[in-house]
């Protein structure tokens, strides 16, 4: 249990890259039992992000209603700790696939990005932070007492809250999405091998429950109880489009197409939440 959870730490956090094991091979039973944490880590970090942004804005406050510095320290918290991997893993996939022969081109992250792949970096910072302060603080709504759900009220934090916790979720899960989509490249590290050959669209669907079942009950209303499937499956297709196309594009998918994927789905769960604030809140 503990070397699948070390082993999605690793491939998650900036702890280190893929580990060689004693045989000289990288420790891909491990990445397989990972399979099952990457989600729940997903989770962990949106609990972080609540916690960074909370004591943030008790210190700085607001500014005509806008928190723009809990906002970044949001992104800075993800920029450096808990998701560096998946900004540069999408700016190296555009770097990459933007290229003559995508095919072809070595996966050494050390490379210097290209003009195209430094702009993808500072369009995916800026438009995360953008989507974090755009977040609107508006009344919080929990279930009515003739509603089943109000027993579980306790569980739900300030409307506010919400929507930190579930992009880091669907992020990590959209890992998990472009790993279950194609095979991989000839230039995949062990680790990626690994993670891509244990998913099934069965473990997929499995994986799926967490995110699904916490954007239904933190975005359904009384009169709108679908509202959180709905933007569920959005961030569905929306990411399952960029994923597929970049392993097309790729010739299979990469560990930096997986970040890419994740990055890409956290991405999408903030604006289409964003976009859907008002029926959402009623």
């Amino acid at each position: 249990m503990y070397r699948g959870l070390a082993a999605a730490v690793r491939f998650l956090l900036p702890v280190g890259g893929p580990r060689v094991g004693a045989d000289g091979e990288t420790g891909g039973a491990a990445v397989v039992a990972a399979v099952r944490w990457i989600v729940p880590l997903g989770l962990l970090i949106g609990l972080g992000w609540v916690g960074m942004f909370r004591l943030t804005w008790r210190l700085f406050g607001e500014t005509a209603n806008i928190r723009v510095m809990p906002a970044l320290a949001i992104t800075l918290l993800e920029c450096l700790l808990t998701g560096p991997y998946l900004a540069m893993g999408l700016a190296r996939t555009v770097h990459l696939l933007t290229g003559q022969q995508p095919r072809q081109a070595p996966q050494d992250p050390l490379t210097p990005l290209s003009p195209v792949g430094t702009l993808t970096l500072a369009l995916t910072v800026l438009c995360q932070w953008v989507l974090v302060v755009s977040i609107p603080d508006v009344q919080t709504w929990w279930p009515m007492e003739a509603d089943w759900r109000h027993y579980f009220n306790f569980l739900y934090p300030r409307a506010i809250f919400r929507p930190l916790i579930l992009a880091p979720l669907w992020g990590r899960w959209g890992l998990l999405l472009a790993a279950t989509i194609g095979r991989t490249t000839r230039h995949a590290d062990g680790d990626t091998v690994a993670l891509a050959g244990a998913m099934r669209p069965s473990r997929l669907l499995w994986q799926s429950i967490l995110p699904v079942a916490l954007t239904a009950i933190y975005c359904s209303r009384e009169h709108n109880r679908f509202i959180g499937v709905v933007l569920a499956m959005l961030v569905f297709a929306a990411t399952f489009v960029v994923a597929f196309a970049m392993g097309q594009r790729g010739g299979g998918q990469t560990r930096q197409s997986l970040c890419a994927a994740g990055q890409v789905s956290q991405l999408a769960f903030l604006t289409f939440y964003r976009a859907f604030w008002q029926t959402i809140h009623g």
